[in-house]
């Protein structure tokens, strides 16, 4: 009897693991409609071509990193990207490491990032301090709570 209790308790719990009760709290992220560009000097556009390094990630890193953005003959690809300690009721804001490819020309650009009500902005300056930015909106596909 207390063995079938035990295996029937066992049963379950790993039953629950594997179900979103199971799964730790947050939201499965996507990149959602148009990417906004914009290079000082050189172009921008509203409708950039995004290329995504996964369609959907459980965090900032997933989704973006990999990732690039494109206008004319220019390219900004996402390496690295980390986050401030969060407040509560705030914006998200971090830092974003990008390279961007102008013709032959490639240099190394630290952004700042915020992101809010599933807006996503990020802006930077190149060596000459000519400004970089890009905007995307973030969708929830589907979230967990414990």
């Amino acid at each position: 009897m207390i063995k079938t209790f035990f295996s029937l308790l066992l049963l379950t719990s790993m039953m629950l693991a594997d179900t979103p009760l199971g799964k730790a709290t947050g939201c499965d992220l996507s990149q959602d409609g148009d990417v906004s560009l914009y290079i000082q000097g050189y172009g921008s556009s509203k409708h950039a071509s995004y290329v995504a390094a996964q369609e959907v990630g459980k965090n900032f890193k997933e989704l973006f990193i990999g990732s690039s953005i494109s206008i004319k003959n220019a390219q900004l690809r996402i390496l690295n990207i980390s986050s401030n300690k969060r407040k509560k009721g705030a914006a998200r804001t971090g830092e974003i490491s990008v390279n961007l490819k102008q013709g032959t020309n490639m240099q190394k650009i630290k952004m700042q990032y915020t992101y809010l009500n599933g807006h996503f902005q990020a802006k930077g300056k190149q060596k000459d301090s000519k400004e970089v930015s890009f905007s995307l909106t973030i969708k929830a596909l589907l979230c967990y709570n414990k």
